[in-house]
């Protein structure tokens, strides 16, 4: 089977929650104190941002754990008597903007989600851990998940081409011999710069017209490669959902409406999950007995046979439910 994630920003492919259980810096479990501290350690990437107060947050209520400020190298280090999921905000500072070269104030925090379990566990704050919070959660600084947190993550790490870059956890080279995340802010710090759009307004904002992600799209390749000089790699970002091929099916008028609930639990952490999509051109009916949607949905990394969840079918789909489209 073969897939692509077309609706870049803020999606939620299947069984990206599960996956995120195993692979995921973000993480996902209960928000308990424990007597236990873990010791959090980072970078703040907008460029190496300096001076940027770091505040660490309980995420389900948003009471503040601890705070301590970034290095010239953006690098912290702050001990949290906590374990669950937290939110790690950056605000203030100053860093080098890779566009311009001139030493520029952080002017509107930054976010990212991860889980402390104790003993130590290091994460990175980005512009692209930012827009996966916003999408996730708005400017919300409570009822935070790791599991949604982890789920826009993963989908915008595979629009901007990063597969298998965890956002959360993987240091942004911008300097030097860059990494393909590195590239991606540099491509975004010239899309900013060249469109006279702040950090706040790109990570606050949300498409939802073809002609949004058509214009985004000629943008950011043409910024990309004038960051990236020789790179040859492109962007195409639509906001048509998810298009999964190799069904044995597809094509079909039908659509179907599913709702996943329950919870999944792995490493002594329970996630809960409640989720909806949007099958499209399905062919037969909206049950669990159809082949082609069962399929479409356990390609998407095994959300179905997860522990203990449960599948509700509707000839509706629910509004602001993640489109899938069998072809």
């Amino acid at each position: 089977m073969s897939t692509s994630i077309n609706r870049p920003l803020s999606l939620v492919a299947c069984g990206v929650v599960a996956l995120g259980l195993y692979a995921c810096g973000g993480g996902s479990g209960s928000s308990t104190p424990s007597s236990s501290a873990t010791t959090v350690t980072g970078s703040i990437v907008k460029g190496p941002v300096n001076g940027a107060t770091v505040t660490i947050r309980n995420a389900a209520t948003g009471a503040v754990l601890g705070t301590t400020t970034s290095n010239s190298s953006g690098s912290f280090t702050l001990p949290i008597e906590f374990t669950g999921d937290v939110i790690v905000e950056a605000t203030g500072g100053s860093y080098t903007d890779e566009a311009t070269g001139l030493n520029t104030a952080l002017s509107s925090p930054m976010r990212s989600v991860l889980t402390l379990a104790g003993s130590s566990v290091s994460g990175v704050v980005t512009p692209l851990t930012t827009l996966a919070y916003s999408y996730a959660f708005g400017s919300s600084t409570s009822g935070v998940t790791g599991a949604a947190f982890d789920a826009r993550a993963t989908a915008l790490a595979t629009q901007f081409q990063l597969n298998g870059v965890n956002l959360a956890t993987t240091v942004p080279v911008v300097t030097g011999s860059t990494n393909a995340y590195g590239q991606v802010l540099r491509g975004l710090s010239q899309h900013l710069s060249t469109q006279g759009i702040t950090l706040n307004a790109f990570t606050s904002s949300m498409f939802t017209a073809s002609s949004q992600w058509t214009a985004f799209t000629t943008q950011f390749n043409s910024a990309y490669r004038l960051a990236n000089p020789g790179s040859s790699l492109t962007f195409a970002f639509t906001g048509n959902g998810l298009t999964v091929g190799g069904t044995g099916g597809g094509g079909g008028a039908g659509s179907c409406g599913v709702r996943v609930t329950g919870s999944v639990t792995s490493n002594g952490f329970t996630v809960p999950v409640d989720l909806n999509y949007c099958v499209q051109g399905l062919p037969g009916s909206c049950e669990s007995g159809n082949a082609s949607l069962s399929q479409a949905l356990a390609g998407q990394s095994g959300l179905i046979g997860g522990v203990s969840l449960s599948y509700a079918y509707s000839a509706t789909c629910a509004q602001g439910a993640f489109t899938i489209t069998l072809n």
